[in-house]
């Protein structure tokens, strides 16, 4: 039988005074609390962890405070994907009872899109003090501050392709423009034994670098009196899509600018180059200031932290050089002596490179295709495969250009009768009108269906890679760049039959080789623990792509919007 309460023999007079007795109690404990610390205590509650969400905490009351007052809460931090270690530490350090730190990764594409609609983080410490120049001249409120770390830009290549330059005149005294007009020399008489391949100077600060010194002879794309208004438009339709030194690693002639940074990660990635230093080229990284901050006191613990002698030790770590011009890390490939004192790019030029970048190269044109296959199920946290899937591409698909053109294809087995693919979403530009709506409406929609209800079958990858190479191969337009971008989350496991390895292989090489105009690049991106990177890495190579696997499948969302964006530049 439940238990009772035994009625109170307490009568009200009684309560009423032990209630005010119990009020006086609390009131006296929190004056000599007040008295104790000195201030009254903070009414703001702290905000989550570092990295696990980019929303400021809200405040308690209607944000009005004493002078001398600080606000608690959680401070926005976005930070470039290879600064990522150093201002998490740095974040971490600076964590108190107070204010914690949100740190989130944000590629530039993402970051600058981002920008331009407004939304803006506490703090943001971008790859290069380009980005918020460029963000400012669109009338993004930002304040630039001290400089964090700098990297010098050099062109780089195999250390034979290097040796070679000095035969053509190319040397470490060599300015950029000197470079560019030896090379338009050898374009002109067909006899370039070395290519010259950039970035896309709206993303990569080391292209920017090479581009900028060519930017004031301009004089708009449409002057035919511009000397180097020819080789910009080679420059521009030749442009490596994504990771610059992977150019090097399917041509070992090519030339490409890097940072020292760049070097270093190529380096980790088995890519040994070298790197030949050019007049007055840097890339400096800086500390800045978004949006009226939480606290603009936690804002200036996590700067202080990034200039402290560990902040300087953890950028060092990344191959950078602490402040604007700090001692060497010690990358392979980099002469001595080489220094960070040049200034980097003229600001007041920023734009214009932009501007012009954007009216020469060529459009994109990215065919997508998603893995569906059963194994996407597979449990993240509280989120799965194909659920991660689905934010990544609902987010790419809101900062790529309206120009660029989207194309989605599914893919699993048998998934259309005989073919393990299937054409989800007709390959058109986002900003096309198709019965009152858009294509990148379309496009949103689609996605937003990825979910459980849709996963079928194994994973047919050889036949759908070839089948998406083909057609943009077919499909391509002249003066774009087609790209296949192809997510999946395990390695082919075609239960039909299919391609082998051998024979995919043995197609895309064949393919490549007999290529006219320009090539369809390819993305392989695998996701989680069943991927075979090897067997990946050998179909990207074959292709002249690239392959990317992500163990954690929950950075998939932030890695493949990167990817997009970049290539829809």
């Amino acid at each position: 039988m439940a238990k009772h309460a035994a009625p109170s023999t307490v009568g009200w007079g009684q309560r009423i005074l032990m209630g005010l007795v119990a009020l006086l109690v609390v009131v006296a404990g929190y004056g000599a609390y007040t008295l104790l610390a000195g201030d009254a205590p903070d009414d703001g509650a702290p905000g989550t962890a570092a990295g696990q969400d980019d929303q400021p905490a809200p405040s308690s009351d209607d944000g009005a405070k004493a002078e001398g007052d600080v606000a608690c809460g959680r401070v926005t931090v976005w930070s470039a994907p290879e600064l990522l270690p150093a201002v998490s530490a740095a974040a971490e350090r600076a964590h108190d009872d107070c204010f914690t730190y949100s740190v989130v990764t944000r590629g530039t594409a993402v970051a600058q899109a981002a920008v331009e609609r407004g939304e803006l983080p506490d703090a943001w410490i971008p790859s290069s003090s380009a980005w918020p120049t460029l963000a400012a001249t669109g009338g993004a409120e930002v304040t630039v501050g001290e400089v964090l770390a700098s990297s010098p830009v050099m062109l780089a290549s195999t250390p034979e392709t290097v040796q070679a330059m000095a035969g053509l005149g190319i040397d470490a005294g060599s300015t950029w423009p000197e470079v560019l007009e030896i090379y338009q020399e050898l374009l002109a008489s067909g006899d370039a034994p070395v290519d010259l391949r950039v970035g896309d100077p709206r993303v990569d600060a080391a292209s920017l670098a090479l581009v900028n010194t060519v930017s004031g002879a301009v004089g708009g794309v449409d002057d035919p009196e511009s000397p180097v208004r020819d080789l910009l438009v080679v420059l521009a339709q030749n442009a490596v899509q994504g990771d610059v030194a992977s150019a090097v690693r399917s041509v070992p002639s090519t030339l490409v600018p890097l940072t020292e940074q760049q070097l270093a990660d190529a380096a980790e990635k088995g890519l040994a180059l070298q790197g030949m230093p050019l007049e007055s080229g840097a890339v400096q990284v800086p500390f800045v200031r978004g949006r009226e901050a939480v606290s603009s006191d936690a804002v200036d613990a996590l700067e202080q932290q990034l200039l402290s002698e560990a902040g300087r030790a953890d950028l060092a770590a990344l191959g950078l050089r602490p402040g604007a011009d700090g001692a060497a890390p010690g990358v392979t490939g980099v002469p001595e002596n080489l220094t960070t004192a040049g200034a980097e790019v003229d600001p007041a030029e920023i734009a214009a490179v932009a501007e012009t970048w954007s009216v020469i190269a060529p459009e994109s044109r990215i065919l997508t295709l998603i893995d569906i296959s059963g194994s996407m199920e597979a449990e993240i946290g509280r989120s799965t495969r194909i659920d991660l899937t689905r934010e990544a591409a609902q987010t790419a698909l809101s900062v790529i250009p309206g120009q660029t053109e989207i194309g989605l294809w599914y893919f699993s087995t048998a998934l259309d009768r005989s073919k393990d693919y299937r054409a989800v979403v007709p390959l058109r530009p986002l900003d096309e009108e198709i019965r009152g709506v858009t294509q990148r409406d379309l496009l949103m929609t689609e996605t937003a269906s990825l979910g459980l209800d849709i996963l079928e079958g194994d994973t047919g990858l050889h036949d759908s890679l070839w089948a998406g190479y083909k057609y943009m191969r077919d499909n391509a337009e002249p003066g774009s760049i087609s790209s296949v971008l192809l997510l999946t989350d395990g390695i082919n496991d075609d239960s039909t039959g299919g391609l082998s390895a051998d024979e995919v292989v043995d197609l895309l090489e064949k393919a490549r080789d007999t290529e006219a105009g320009a090539p369809v690049t390819v993305v392989l991106i695998g996701v989680g623990p069943d991927v075979d990177e090897g067997a990946l890495q050998r179909l990207a190579e074959a292709a002249g792509g690239e392959a990317m696997v992500i163990r954690d499948p929950r950075e998939l969302p932030q890695v493949f919007v990167d990817v997009v964006a970049s290539r829809a530049q």
